[in-house]
């Protein structure tokens, strides 16, 4: 980094995400202005700086809070962790006075749909899971005829703010699978996925025009209170570690140049292992980390400070490797209101010291 103290300017800075990127920042000595249309969880933010925001949904006054605030505070660099206000400033950069390092509009578009992602990986001959689009109660029964996994993956094709987001549920019948549709409102808006038995893995890579910068694997063991969800899956990992797979490494940046071979920012991909263990490609994340990219900083490879240095055309950390940048077995164990630690793979199971 510079000699001079950069400051970055994060929203939705009391969510998980953008807590998480704030301690990654400070990592690096850098000034953090956060923003948050909460005014509860504002208080969650642990930036040097905190200012309620309007909300994402009022798009001008949004835009119009965050150039206020570069104005104000001098901020040198923006950066999202959530989708939604990706996507407006990647629309909106000209109006924001400052940089993002962020993939183009369309890119986030194609992202913020599971439905037609799935189509992009599909065409370009990646392992995917059988899906489908979910429009009438015949579609649903019709696939529980033609596919024979049981349970089918029923869930939201659109992400969180936009369209069905979430609303996942693994459905033995026809008939669950189209009281949990008619619940949702998401006919038209949601899809019906084979089940995949196998390891929960995903990938985060930071991408420039393209090109792979940083990259590193990692599997979920554990999530944070799993009994509120019937499939005991909540998407906030309680216990994950670092993975060296070539076959993640490989699927990864194919799957995000499928959305944009152009591609520029962080991404993330989701995998699931079918029967045989091979990894199936079931959702790409656009312009933005984890909630617990986080473990990645502490562990010595800090993915928020790698794209500041992007963004602002510094030299990058001596640490930047394509793949692999961390070591394998790795462990990033937390629960509400405890941990987060960090331990290795010889200290599972082991008495704490």
């Amino acid at each position: 980094m510079s000699d001079i103290r950069t400051t970055v300017l994060l929203a939705g800075a009391g969510g998980p995400g953008a807590v998480n990127m704030t301690r990654s920042l400070k990592l690096g000595g850098v000034r953090t202005v956060g923003g948050d249309a909460s005014p509860w969880f504002i208080h969650l933010a642990e930036t040097d700086v905190r200012v309620p925001l309007p909300r994402w949904s009022d798009e001008d006054a949004f835009v119009a809070a965050i150039r206020g605030l570069v104005d104000a505070e001098g901020v040198d660099f923006i950066m999202p962790n959530n989708s939604v206000e990706g996507e407006i400033y990647s629309r909106r950069r000209d109006a924001l006075g400052a940089p993002v390092f962020l993939p183009s509009p369309e890119a986030f578009a194609v992202g913020e749909s599971k439905w037609l992602s799935w189509h992009r990986f599909r065409d370009a001959g990646l392992p995917v899971p059988r899906t489908e689009l979910i429009e009438t109660a015949e579609d649903v029964h019709r696939i529980f005829c033609e596919i024979e996994t049981r349970p089918l993956w029923v869930r939201g094709a659109g992400i969180p703010g936009k369209g069905v987001g979430m609303a996942s549920l693994p459905c033995k019948t026809a008939a669950q699978a189209e009281q949990w549709v008619d619940y949702w409102g998401g006919w038209g808006g949601m899809i019906i996925s084979e089940f995949l038995p196998g390891d929960n893995l995903t990938w985060l890579g930071v991408f420039d025009r393209g090109e792979v910068v940083v990259s590193q694997g990692r599997q979920r063991d554990a999530y944070v209170i799993p009994h509120v969800s019937p499939s005991g899956i909540t998407g906030a990992p309680a216990v994950s570690h670092t993975v060296h797979r070539t076959d993640i490494n490989r699927l990864g940046p194919l799957a995000v140049c499928a959305v944009d071979p152009a591609y520029t920012g962080p991404a993330f991909v989701d995998f699931k292992g079918d029967k045989e263990g091979k990894p199936r490609i079931t959702e790409v994340n656009v312009g933005r980390f984890g909630t617990t990219h986080h473990f990645y900083s502490v562990a010595g490879a800090n993915f928020p400070l790698l794209v500041l240095a992007l963004g602002l055309g510094h030299a990058l950390p001596a640490w930047t490797r394509t793949e692999d940048v961390l070591p394998a077995g790795l462990y990033w164990i937390r629960t509400l209101d405890a941990g987060p630690v960090l331990i290795r793979e010889d200290d599972v199971g082991c008495q704490p010291q």
